[in-house]
């Protein structure tokens, strides 16, 4: 790995993961109740997005619709309404730490696969060479880890036989 970046040194202790695992459970475990399924990508695509820029428009039109329930239009329930932007606010905090972890989460197990993925990949082509160049104790290694690439890139084309006149 000396003509790369060697991110991951660190081996992660195997409790740690097991302790962090039981507190994600058991925080999953206690919100799940109230949180909502799977949603298809056309009903998110339907749906009104709320977000930091429409929070205060938010905030004053439920305010705005308690002093003046006249002009509430019968389709709006407004007391559910206040429950959802209670949800929305609540959520904020551990969507935004959710999202972090797994993005970290998935950025160190990305690193961790390319770093031992590339040294491998040097260790064959190192193998493979000492294999070409007659050493005894790379070929059978050689031809064990050559298997990955057997058939690997070698798309089978149908060929068009020339049109008859």
């Amino acid at each position: 790995m000396a003509n790369s970046v060697n991110r991951i040194s660190e081996v992660i202790i195997p409790k740690d993961v097991t302790d962090g695992m039981l507190l994600i459970k058991q925080g999953f475990a206690k919100l799940e109740p109230y949180l909502v399924g799977a949603l298809t990508g056309s009903e998110i695509m339907h749906m009104a997005k709320l977000g930091e820029k429409s929070e205060p428009f938010v905030d004053k039109g439920i305010d705005f619709s308690k002093l003046n329930p006249n002009l509430v239009p019968r389709r709006c329930d407004f007391v559910e309404a206040e429950k959802d932007f209670i949800v929305y606010q609540i959520l904020q905090e551990p969507d935004i730490y959710i999202s972090q972890m797994a993005q970290k989460v998935a950025n160190t197990r990305f690193a961790a696969g390319s770093e031992v993925l590339s040294c491998v990949s040097d260790f064959y082509k190192s193998v493979k060479q000492d294999a070409e160049d007659g050493v005894a104790d790379a070929t059978p290694i050689y031809e064990e880890m050559r298997k990955r690439y057997i058939n690997y890139g070698k798309k089978k084309t149908a060929v068009t036989p020339p049109p008859t006149i």
